[in-house]
């Protein structure tokens, strides 16, 4: 098993933090949405519960994502 790069970890850092607020904004433009009346009675509560659910949980996925990530001891790049 080969070690990760410090230039392979901070790669892999700003992917995970691009792909994190790509979610956000679009989970968010889903809430305003739904929440802006796009639908309407309990399906559109269930809906709405149901995002703000999988906001929290995506946001969990990508909190342990980074902290796995600090977590890493890089190894020396090859000379």
């Amino acid at each position: 098993m080969t070690m990760s790069t410090q230039h392979e970890i901070t790669a892999a850092r700003h992917h995970i933090e691009r792909l994190r607020d790509e979610h956000a904004n679009d989970l968010t433009t889903l809430i305003h949405l739904v929440d802006g009346g796009a639908l309407k009675g309990p399906a559109g509560d269930t809906l709405t519960a149901d995002l703000h659910t999988w906001d929290r949980g995506y946001k969990d996925l990508f909190t342990r994502a980074l902290r796995l990530l600090d977590a890493l001891h890089p190894s020396e790049p090859a000379s």
